[in-house]
């Protein structure tokens, strides 16, 4: 399936939200060729968003579980707040291509010292969104829990509210609304958070859950080293998905 306009779409909503937000139209943007693919990634930085990014990754690879060959059309969204107040943004939306055409990826938080008015919001929006394409919602948002999570942890960073997709590639519209959704929402959260108020607890768990998706990613996350072994180095990936400052 072609993904283009869906992910263009998701692609302009994220930028300018993250510009609007920190008041520039600065936006740093790098592209990556691999021989199996690109990485189109755009970063953008602020008081309110330390760090925003989006990524869209194209390869024709071996699928790592099934040794498939298999396109994949990938799009992430990871943001850094300064606030602590506001969650941190979780976002990867894949479109995989081999013998069948289906839809992975998930949406969900790390809710770090965020509302539960807030949590609540993005659940029933996002579960709206669900009930309004027939979707179990329930089931899909069981998959999420615990996601990012290690073997030493008490608990995940995920909060587990959104969604974990693994569904047919005929769904194309009921993803689409789902992940625009799930990203107007969150911009709308920051903006009425951006101000309120925080303590230096508050700041103290932001940092350490910061230092926690590092360690995921470096440690656990599959995705992360099939990457690494296709040629695209951490310092790239870490472009989108590493915190910009991380204090111990």
């Amino acid at each position: 399936m072609e993904m283009g306009t869906c992910y263009s779409e998701l692609n302009e909503t994220a930028l300018e939200g993250f510009k609007q937000l920190n008041k520039t139209r600065q936006i740093d943007e790098k592209i990556f060729e691999i021989p199996c693919g690109r990485f189109d990634i755009r970063v953008v930085r602020g008081n309110v968003l330390e760090k925003a990014a989006t990524a869209r990754i194209r390869l024709s690879t071996k699928n790592p579980v099934t040794g498939e060959d298999t396109q994949f059309d990938i799009f992430q969204v990871k943001i850094y707040p300064a606030n602590p107040k506001i969650p941190i943004l979780l976002f990867n939306l894949e479109n995989r291509v081999a013998q069948e055409d289906r839809f992975y990826g998930f949406l969900d938080v790390v809710p770090v010292a965020a509302s539960t008015d807030d949590l609540d919001f993005l659940h029933s929006e996002i579960r709206n969104v669900a009930s309004k394409y027939g979707g179990n919602y329930e089931a899909l948002r069981k998959r999420v829990e615990g996601i990012y999570k290690m073997d030493h942890w008490d608990n995940a960073l995920n909060a587990g509210i959104g969604m974990r997709l693994e569904i047919s590639g005929e769904q194309v519209d009921f993803v689409q609304e789902a992940a625009l959704t799930w990203l107007n929402i969150y911009l709308k959260i920051t903006a009425e958070r951006l101000e309120t108020l925080y303590s230096k607890e508050d700041a103290n768990l932001m940092y350490a859950a910061r230092a926690r998706i590092m360690e995921f990613y470096m440690l656990k996350d599959m995705s992360f080293k099939v990457i690494q072994e296709l040629g695209i180095t951490a310092d790239v990936m870490g472009m989108v998905h590493f915190a910009p400052l991380i204090k111990y």
